[in-house]
């Protein structure tokens, strides 16, 4: 159960405790918020191939991109960027983003979260809550909750912004992408009692993937003004 917003959110709060170098505030944004691109594998596996939600879940999500390899494997990939290019501003947000993905994402989901998280996936994953068993109306609720918590990202977003008087041509459209998220949230928090669980769990899916997260990515990057300030 993803809520890469939250994630952002913290990470939007955290930023300047790690660094002020440029660009590292916006890597370990992005890094907060990219190891959850995992459920495109299981989204296919779930409206192609058929698989059952919550095995396709067991299978893909919370695996490699949650794992300490994918951080050293982000730092390992700009540091040969940097040997190319000599920017120190794309090595610091390579850095930012592998210190997004391993502290303020998986770190993050092992404490707050009912999933287990494969630290060391395919050797070793860890689950505080392998105990804690959620109906699937309870699981559809906590997906719905994805929305609400980029709309949550994108009102910080917004006050930042106004705060410091940043991105002031992009604010209108992010308002309106605010708002489409809060209604997002409504509209799917309701479908828990109306849809059947792998119905639910489609729509949402696709929804999710395919709009609503690349979607909040491209905000990221529009408002690295406003991330950075």
């Amino acid at each position: 159960m993803p809520h890469p917003g939250f994630h952002g959110v913290i990470a939007l709060a955290a930023r300047k405790a790690f660094s002020t170098k440029h660009w590292l505030a916006l890597g370990l944004v992005f890094g907060s918020m990219i190891p959850d691109a995992d459920g495109y594998p299981q989204a296919f596996a779930i409206m192609v191939q058929g698989m059952e939600a919550h095995v396709a879940e067991e299978v893909f999500h919370r695996t490699f991109t949650h794992t300490l390899f994918f951080p050293l494997a982000i730092v390992l990939l700009f540091l040969l960027i940097y040997a190319v290019k000599r920017d120190q501003s794309l090595l610091n947000f390579g850095l930012g983003m592998a210190t997004g993905s391993a502290i303020l994402h998986s770190i993050v989901d092992i404490l707050g979260f009912f999933d287990g998280v494969g630290l060391l996936w395919p050797l070793w994953s860890i689950n505080l809550y392998e105990n804690v068993k959620l109906s699937d109306q309870q699981i559809q609720m906590m997906r719905s909750v994805n929305f609400l918590a980029f709309t949550l990202y994108f009102w910080y977003l917004l006050s930042i912004a106004k705060q410091k008087n940043t991105n002031a041509t992009y604010i209108s459209r992010l308002k309106i992408y605010t708002i489409a998220q809060a209604a997002l949230f409504a509209t799917f928090f309701a479908l828990t009692f109306v849809l059947p669980f792998k119905t639910y769990n489609t729509i949402d899916g696709a929804v999710f993937l395919f709009l609503a997260f690349p979607n909040v990515l491209w905000v990221t990057w529009k408002m690295r003004e406003t991330i950075e300030a």
